[in-house]
């Protein structure tokens, strides 16, 4: 019975050990979030420069490009001092995500030069951008899919919805810039900033529904936001049609949306520093858990004078002694308490499996998604905007969730051939 407990305390500490790795991916979300961060400035101000045709804001874009610098390598640095081997939650998967990002980050440089000598579009710039933190983005959204423990998986996931919903507003805030810079809007250009508002608002009230802990700070965050006159900006952005529109709002249009995505990013900020809090705190609480099991084990060993003798007749005639092999080596009242163990411990178990399918349902429902919308984006020429109206027009056409209407056409992608 002593390898009962043994193997019991065993699971205990992979459950710590596996903590300390979801606590130090935590740490990556952290890092790569204000990657992210400095990046979307870098963006919005990009197709401002490119927008003017360098007239605007040369000074303030070497000054993002500085920040957004001094933050990859700040992630580079912390990928260097991590070890590799077993360091991070689910690791096959989450360094299989560094990679994609990193490969995204080495074409930051002919990015930037192309800025600099304009010689890309706002759109080219703006798509390029997209790209390289959508990588980055994939990165957060796993570390949410491989979480082990239910809490944490909950923040995680209210943490990559923040996240998504501000690069949706970062979005925004770049095709904006870019068409009060040009001084004029395209129907093109229109149709992609209400979709950036549409799932922005989508990602933040998804971002609500698993971030109970944080509704009171998120309601005071923003209370402080200047989300009138950004209303007022959208209005003379998407009402303007073919009438031109005064580049000299481009400045405002970027302030007043920097301010709420800044505003948006301070939260991201106390929710990943509340997130590996909560891991510290969980993992003090299990190595208490398994000294408390320890010494319980030494006292009722200590209680039970016969159970060394047991032990080693049982080794004698092959375990078989009249109590059952359950029983062999321990007096009844250590058995029934072991046995309370593996049975309180089995219901944990099936309580967090259940817990984390619950939690998971929304990112697997995102997964679909974007997979269809993929799959229509190649089959049919469209791009990322017009492939979500049309899984949401099918959707409201036959009274379905989008999520079932990625399923069908993603099965019957798989039964149907290419053309």
């Amino acid at each position: 019975m002593s390898n009962v407990l043994n193997y019991l305390i065993t699971a205990r500490r992979c459950e710590v050990e596996e903590l300390q790795r979801l606590a130090r991916t935590c740490q990556l979300v952290l890092t790569v979030g204000k990657l992210i961060h400095c990046l979307q400035q870098e963006r919005g101000i990009s197709n401002i420069y490119l927008g003017s045709r360098g007239e605007r804001d040369a000074l303030v874009w070497r000054e993002r490009v500085a920040a957004s610098e001094v933050a990859q390598q700040e992630f580079a640095s912390w990928l260097e001092a991590t070890e590799h081997d077993n360091a991070l939650s689910n690791g096959a998967r989450l360094y299989t995500r560094i990679a994609f990002a990193l490969h995204a980050l080495d074409g930051l440089p002919r990015l930037r030069a192309d800025v600099a000598a304009l010689a890309c579009s706002p759109t080219a710039s703006y798509e390029r951008f997209k790209t390289l933190v959508g990588a980055l983005l994939a990165l957060v959204f796993e570390a949410a899919d491989v979480a082990v423990d239910p809490q944490i998986s909950r923040l995680l996931v209210a943490l990559f919805n923040l996240m998504q919903g501000k690069e949706f507003a970062g979005r925004e805030r770049a095709g904006g810039a870019a068409a009060f810079a040009m001084g004029k809007i395209t129907r093109e250009q229109e149709q992609s900033i209400e979709y950036q508002i549409e799932m922005q608002e989508q990602a933040l009230r998804r971002f609500e529904s698993f971030a109970e802990g944080f509704r009171n700070e998120w309601t005071a965050m923003q209370a402080t936001l200047p989300l009138a006159e950004l209303e007022r900006l959208r209005r003379k952005l998407l009402t303007s049609h073919e009438r031109p529109l005064d580049s000299d709002m481009a400045d405002a249009w970027y302030q007043c949306c920097s301010t709420r995505i800044d505003g948006l990013h301070q939260v991201e900020i106390h929710l990943a520093q509340y997130v590996q809090a909560q891991c510290r705190a969980k993992i003090i609480e299990l190595q208490k858990e398994l000294d408390d099991q320890g010494q319980w084990f030494s006292q009722e060993e200590a209680l039970d004078p016969l159970a060394p003798l047991a032990t080693f007749s049982s080794s004698l005639d092959g375990g078989h002694l009249s109590g059952g092999p359950m029983d062999a080596g321990v007096g009844p009242h250590l058995t029934q308490s072991i046995v309370d163990l593996l049975r309180a411990q089995s219901e944990r178990l099936q309580n967090l499996t259940q817990e984390l399918a619950t939690v998971r349902e929304s990112l697997e429902e995102r997964k679909l998604i974007e997979r269809a919308k993929g799959v229509l984006m190649m089959k049919q020429g469209l791009n990322e905007e017009n492939a979500y109206r049309l899984l949401r027009k099918h959707a409201m056409n036959q009274n379905r969730r989008i999520a079932e209407v990625a399923q069908a056409i993603l099965s019957l992608t798989e039964i149907l051939p290419d053309a």
